[in-house]
């Protein structure tokens, strides 16, 4: 399977491809984790993961004095594979080890590399002959701010050979799909890297001090600031599945395994509906869109498979109303404008849930409103409908449409969509938005359960976002339920009006203005790591809130923020 999912071109490109991975020693001398002085404490460490974009390995933060390392390990999924490197276990990409980070940092203090630029150009980071997305070449980028956040401290702070950092650069592919399909499979490549490299970890603290083995079982704070924005959100998912399985295991050789999630940034961007059979809800696709327009519906929860399929109802400008026609699961349907072309496909699943219990899910997927070159398909913009087709299992049906805007310098042309009902109001006579779904409203467009898709099964921690000013829950941050903003909650925003802090950019002193749960997420990591690494050792979801309501404030519990952010 993993062969599979990273086949050349389809999530790396070719030169990428590992063809024929093989086993390497737990403690390769040639290739060891990190030099013996940088090694953590066996008993008051704890390892950081993040699992991101374009991660600044050679920042100071990153460093033990001037010339060592903190990070641990470091896979970069999408650089040319190196057939003599430590990676050679690996599908695809390349593994820098902190010993080496270490040899180029000390490069770096005697001159013999200029910048620090030069390092990530020598280790295959940085390649402008290739044809990709050069993430790790932008001055400041997401992963930068988070693993810094996560994980980065100032050269001579005593913490930081504590805290070490192993680290998965995604491949850019996997980051411009924002609609997640190939993500699954890539994202557990990911996270098993991380477990099995902090194992390996392991294993070397206990050879450099004697000790016996599988005696050494530092515990793993692991940073996932990605998500969705559709999903089934009820902890079904594969990922979600995953996940609460890495976090429920006790390994005999590995200490517990806590994954912090962002609650995400969606709530009032009406990318969320529930909807009964029979109802019809219009969407607006907005013009000049060069990509797919995909949007899920979920189905109540059934004791036993349906007699028959859900069916959907689709009507836009240029095409009368249209119903698809599946008489099973696992069906493919192909909807048709008035001219007879197709511009629109859906497909229908049926998934057994966690607990037990059926749910159906139809996925439509509509054209793009601009046509990429002279001859393909396309639709014509404005308000389109779309309905659950009487015959439909009885219940409520949940709407979700994937994320669909640009993200920088990725060659994307894309436009948001947007589900309408004029019942949803948007802002207050006074200008004010509405934060929340107002009790017993008619409107089927919500702002609750906008959570990440990611973030919905039961033992992963959610981080969200409050203002400084006021210490309320950010009006973008997406909602679990009906009021709560995260489990964990962060001062990131200055207040209701003006968002944004001061982040870590790529290079040493460089900095960037950035807003989002995908920074509290980071900050409740490092605040974890920190209290795993004194002893702590929380084993639920509740337990890890009452431990942050201990050192915060509120229900849910708010921790202190990075630092007063910069003020416009």
């Amino acid at each position: 399977m993993t062969a599979a999912l990273f086949a050349p071109g389809l999530v790396v490109l070719p030169d990428a491809v590992n063809p024929s991975p093989r086993a390497i020693p737990v403690l390769d001398p040639a290739h060891l984790l990190m030099d013996a002085a940088d090694l953590p404490d066996p008993e008051g460490g704890c390892i950081t993961g993040v699992i991101d974009d374009a991660i600044p390995f050679a920042h100071e933060r990153f460093r033990v004095g001037d010339r060592r390392s903190r990070v641990a390990s470091l896979w970069a999924m999408d650089a040319a594979h190196d057939p003599a490197g430590p990676g050679r276990d690996l599908p695809a990409g390349i593994e820098l080890r902190g010993a080496r980070i270490s040899h180029w940092l000390r490069d770096l203090a005697q001159g013999r590399i200029a910048t620090e630029d030069g390092i990530y150009r020598a280790a295959g980071i940085v390649d402008m002959n290739r044809q990709t997305t050069h993430s790790a070449a932008f001055a400041a980028g997401h992963g930068a701010a988070v693993s810094l956040l996560a994980a980065g401290m100032a050269p001579d702070d005593p913490r930081g050979r504590n805290i070490p950092l192993i680290g998965v650069n995604l491949p850019p592919r996997i980051l411009a799909d924002t609609t997640g399909t190939l993500a699954p499979g890539v994202m557990i490549a990911a996270v098993l890297f991380v477990l099995t490299r902090a194992r390996r970890l392991c294993r070397q603290v206990e050879s450099h001090r004697g000790l016996p083995a599988n005696s050494v079982r530092l515990p793993v704070v692991l940073n996932i600031s990605l998500g969705l924005t559709a999903g089934p959100r009820d902890g079904s998912s594969l990922i979600e599945r995953f996940l609460d399985a890495v976090s429920g295991h006790v390994a005999p050789d590995l200490g517990p395994v806590r994954i912090v999630l962002p609650s995400g940034n969606h709530r009032m961007a009406r990318l969320r509906a529930t909807l009964p059979v029979g109802r019809r809800l219009e969407w607006n696709l907005p013009p000049d869109d060069r990509t797919v327009t995909p949007l899920e519906i979920w189905g109540p929860v059934l004791a036993a498979p349906p007699a028959s399929p859900m069916q959907i109802t689709l009507d836009g400008p240029g095409m009368i109303a249209r119903t698809t026609g599946f008489t099973a699961h696992g069906q493919v349907a192909r909807l048709h404008d008035n001219r007879g072309d197709v511009i629109a496909r859906a497909y229908c699943t049926l998934t057994a849930q966690v607990g037990p219990g059926w749910r159906e899910c139809v996925t439509v997927i509509l054209d793009p409103t601009c046509p990429e070159r002279p001859g393909d398909p396309w639709l014509t913009a404005g308000q389109w409908g779309i309905s659950i087709a009487p015959g439909s299992s009885p219940g409520d049906y949940a709407l979700s449409l994937q994320r669909d805007d640009v993200l920088r310098g990725f060659p994307r042309e894309a436009r948001q969509s947007r589900l309408v009902d004029p019942a949803y109001h948007e802002l207050r006579p006074d200008g004010f938005p509405i934060p929340f779904d107002p009790v017993g409203g008619a409107a089927a467009v919500q702002r609750s359960d906008t959570i990440n898709a990611y973030a919905t099964g039961s033992r992963t921690l959610r981080a969200g976002v409050v203002d400084h000013q006021f210490d309320r829950c950010v009006i973008y941050n997406s909602l679990i339920d009906r009021e709560i903003g995260g489990d964990v909650m962060v001062r990131i925003d200055s207040a209701p009006f003006d968002d944004g802090m001061i982040v870590r950019g790529r290079g040493s002193g460089s900095f960037a203005i950035m807003s989002g749960s995908s920074l509290a997420a980071p900050w409740v990591s490092r605040w974890l790591a920190g209290r795993m690494a004194a002893g702590a050792r929380p084993g639920t979801r509740q337990e890890m809130i009452a431990l942050a309501m201990a050192d915060g404030t509120g229900h849910p519990p708010i921790l202190p923020g990075p630092g007063r952010p910069w003020r416009r």
